[in-house]
């Protein structure tokens, strides 16, 4: 009978110490912060003391502003921003902490805003810019998140506003138009 009780103390001994110093490799820990008011501002998912698996942030009201995976304390994969209405803002995908490939804007009403391309965090490419109503409000290439190129801007008729280019990320040769198309600057 003493050997039982031996037998089930020494193993009840070694399950406590595997709990108590297995290394944190084993769990995540899901942290949260509270506004004052005791509404959930945000959860993240830790893991080895550093960001992973999901991330989400609330605005006071509850609602969700905010959603992200983290891989070894890097965004990874699609992130996106919502408006406290719940309808969604902007998406981007990350890859190891930074902005890559396409990333979209969108009105409080879901009617596209604006599109960019990113490349290692950084605007490159067209990126267009869109009137609530659906009509291109401005067009324009970006190279290391600055504008370089061609750029256009249009009345929400469409019909061309304004033309020009940007060097070293300076507007160059500018001209300004009417909406019936005359010549202005």
């Amino acid at each position: 009978m003493e050997n039982i009780k031996k037998g089930l103390f020494k193993k009840t001994l070694i399950i406590l110490c595997l709990f108590m110093f297995v290394p944190s490799v084993c769990f995540s820990e899901v942290r949260k912060a509270y506004y004052e008011s005791g509404v959930l501002k945000h959860e993240k998912t830790y893991k080895d003391g550093k960001e992973e698996g999901p991330y989400r942030e609330y605005y006071e009201s509850g609602s969700l502003e905010k959603e992200a995976t983290y891989k070894n304390g890097k965004r990874e994969g699609p992130g996106k921003r919502y408006y406290e209405s719940g309808a969604l803002q902007t998406e981007v995908t990350y890859k190891n902490g930074k902005a890559e490939g396409p990333g979209k804007g969108y009105f409080e009403s879901g009617a596209l805003q604006a599109e960019a391309t990113y490349k290692n965090g950084k605007q490159k490419g067209l990126q267009k810019i869109y009137y609530e109503s659906g009509a291109l409000q401005a067009e324009g290439t970006f190279e290391n998140s600055k504008p370089e190129g061609l750029y256009r801007e249009y009345y929400e008729s469409g019909k061309l506003k304004k033309t020009g280019a940007f060097k070293n990320g300076k507007l160059i040769n500018l001209k300004q138009y009417s909406e019936k198309g005359k010549l202005i600057k």
